[in-house]
């Protein structure tokens, strides 16, 4: 499926051009950067400033009319619509929160900068920039793999920070990431550019995946072990060559069966957290959805759901979803704090503050690339990322609001529009 871009890592050295200033977007975004130096320094949103500025030089440098595709006016509608819903019930009170006005607008501002700059290129350089990429997400997934020693060096020791939430969170891993959760799905993107993207030295690939898959347990985020699993099935599914999904679908089986083994004998001594993380992996697998296994999220969709039910099909206004007055509350340290969380879910976020109309054309913009890129060479990077973006997107309510997931859904939408182009000649 995408043989033809497979085998790209010596292409990775070439001499071709590509702007720094591209370059430098997605080493901010896919190394986290902003979060690294609130992490290191103590600074927060330090880098901000920079990113904008780089973020509006790209705008005015690519923006053109010919590349304002279908596939990424889905995505200015999915926005757009819910900010302007979003906002209608807050004129009644004329209280809008500007707060989420301001941080989605910049995630806007971000996708379309990188999606006019990589929509440019030719094929040569869309190659050069999945490769680059793939290796931010790699390093990411190493930083993840040696949290415990990033640690050191951190400004504010993680255990005492109000944001780092209970200290079970120091046992998981998150390395670059503001949170475990964070780090995991950027191994499962990882993951999927490590498939679609083979290395041509088979030992070279194998080390690529042996990382991300380090890196995604070390996380123990139960939606993301789950959306491995997921992402596997579906890659054994679209092989064509029957050798390709044994091989696959035994090395999936040895993997589960060695996480059984490792819970079961308790190999590496892990904490009473860890060892709940992934037994309720398992209980998951076979069906038990509770509170208990999905880690209090049941309580807040079911609570979330009912808030639904008072406004549809218009929305609650933005930022009531995202914390949910009378809900349940951030416990950290085995406190309970007066931070109201958010219902973790962005389907739902985005239904309950704006509406039936932004939830439509918000599931549009998912499906749409999908289908432009059927029967295309990047069906495989295109399918992978928006199905581990839906699996993000099933259990946080920010996803949109994370730079890195930013960076993926403008890759997203631009390699749409090259499959869209390749059907149109």
């Amino acid at each position: 499926m995408v043989a033809s871009i497979g085998t790209l890592d010596s292409q990775f050295t070439s001499s071709r051009f590509l702007n720094p200033i591209g370059l430098g977007l997605l080493l901010f975004t896919g190394l986290n950067l902003n979060a690294v130096a609130a992490m290191f320094i103590g600074e927060a949103e330090m880098l901000s400033p920079l990113a904008l500025a780089l973020t509006l030089i790209l705008l005015v440098q690519y923006t053109r009319l010919r590349h304002i595709s279908f596939i990424y006016m889905l995505f200015v509608a999915a926005i757009l619509s819910y900010l302007i819903m979003g906002s209608i019930p807050r004129f009644e009170t004329i209280s809008i929160d500007l707060y989420y006005i301001r941080l989605y607008f910049v995630t806007f501002l971000l996708v379309s900068a990188l999606y006019f700059w990589i929509v440019s290129l030719d094929e040569d350089h869309l190659r050069l920039v999945l490769i680059f990429f793939k290796y931010l997400m790699l390093i990411a997934c190493v930083g993840t793999i040696f949290s415990s020693t990033l640690q050191q060096y951190q400004a504010i020791n993680p255990a005492d920070a109000i944001s780092s939430g209970p200290v079970e969170e120091m046992e998981r891993a998150s390395g670059l990431f503001e949170n475990p959760n964070q780090a995991a799905t950027a191994a499962l993107y990882c993951l999927v550019l490590v498939v679609a993207l083979p290395a041509r030295i088979f030992a070279w690939r194998a080390l690529q995946v042996v990382i991300a898959v380090i890196a995604l347990v070390m996380t123990f985020s139960k939606a993301a072990m789950l959306g491995g699993l997921v992402l596997a099935a579906a890659f054994v599914l679209t092989r064509r060559s029957l050798g390709t999904m044994l091989l696959f679908s035994v090395a999936v089986a040895t993997g589960i069966i060695g996480l059984w083994f490792i819970y079961e004998h308790d190999l590496f001594h892990l904490s009473w957290d860890q060892r709940e993380r992934l037994a309720d992996v398992f209980n998951l697998v076979g069906g038990e959805v509770s509170a208990r296994t999905t880690t209090g999220r049941t309580v807040l969709v079911d609570f979330g759901l009912q808030k639904i039910k008072q406004v549809f099909p218009w929305g609650a206004g933005l930022g009531e979803f995202h914390a949910m007055e009378g809900g349940l509350r951030k416990i950290v340290n085995g406190l309970e704090t007066n931070r109201w969380l958010g219902i973790h879910n962005t389907f739902l976020t985005i239904l309950g503050e704006s509406g039936l109309i932004p939830f439509l054309a918000f599931l549009s913009f998912l499906v749409w690339p999908v289908i432009a890129a059927r029967k295309s060479k990047y069906l495989g990077i295109v399918f992978g990322f928006m199905l581990t973006l839906v699996i993000q997107m099933s259990a946080a309510h920010d996803v949109l609001l994370l730079r890195f997931t930013d960076a993926i859904v403008a890759i997203t939408l631009a390699v749409a529009t090259f499959a869209a182009r390749e059907k149109t000649a």
